[in-house]
């Protein structure tokens, strides 16, 4: 297993995940959804060599035999990644930065890359570098979350306070815009929403903690503290009540293509 140092931005999301490793995949609902979906847009082959970029505590693993012959997974958490080596099914482990990845031009043959690339400060970075080390015909499929994400609960909080207490994910457009700068790759995308739903207000807060995804990086209220605060959210939150629960959305992008000669 190979590690790097990490810049302290990168630091504060690799410990914020790293404290999830062991309750992650119970609470990775919407995570594991995703993920299966987004295997569709691969061809299955079991030649060549894949990343999976992100790739949290591993549990596609299993599930990437039939898509190469090679398996390297990249995290940067380092509880993460220990979490993944336990099955013992890649080839490599490695701790990295996805903006800058320890990888040669043109090696990797697959990317994959499952609701990580919302966690990533510049995500045009990401996108580069994913270009940069695919093989000419390499495929790759990445889903993000964006914006529209949680705006149940953006709007239940915007009812109590001016804080930013849900995460700003960027729009659809920027993200497709920034893809289409980046020539040599065939870019196609979809936009789909998943909507999951909650007995109450507290029962979110405790996946998204047990996801960790529970923070907003930078905010000075980084906890919320109060039975009065959280009674009065779950008020506010009451609007979006519906048959199955409280209704939470989340708007996936996924980014898929193929490398080609420029």
């Amino acid at each position: 297993m190979t590690v790097l140092p990490k810049p302290i931005y990168q630091d504060l999301i690799a410990q914020r995940f790293g404290k999830a490793r062991d309750s992650y995949f119970a609470a990775a609902r919407l995570q594991q959804q995703v993920a299966l979906d987004a295997l569709a847009f691969l061809p299955t082959s079991n030649q060549g060599h894949l990343l999976d970029l992100g790739c949290g505590p591993g549990w596609l693993h299993p599930r990437f035999s039939d898509y190469c012959q090679r398996l390297t997974a990249v995290d940067l958490s380092l509880n993460m990644l220990e979490k993944a080596a336990e099955l013992a099914l890649a080839d490599n482990y490695l701790q990295a930065d996805a903006a800058s990845l320890p990888l040669a031009d043109s090696s990797i043959d697959t990317v994959f890359s499952s609701l990580m690339l919302q966690w990533c400060r510049k995500p045009s970075q990401v996108i580069a570098e994913i270009q940069r080390i695919l093989t000419k015909q390499g495929q790759l499929v990445i889903s993000t979350l964006v914006q529209g994400s949680l705006d149940e609960l953006r709007q239940a909080f915007a009812t109590l306070d001016d804080a930013s207490h849900v995460n700003a994910f960027l729009p659809a457009e920027l993200l497709i815009a920034q893809c289409q700068q980046l020539t040599g790759i065939n870019w196609q995308f979809k936009q789909l929403n998943y909507p999951l739903y909650y007995d109450d207000v507290i029962s979110l807060a405790r996946e998204l903690k047990a996801l960790g995804a529970n923070q907003v990086v930078g905010n000075k209220r980084l906890g919320l503290t109060g039975k009065n605060y959280w009674q009065q959210l779950g008020h506010a939150y009451e609007q979006h009540r519906t048959a199955l629960g409280l209704k939470a959305s989340y708007q996936v992008l996924f980014i898929y293509g193929q490398k080609h000669e420029q």
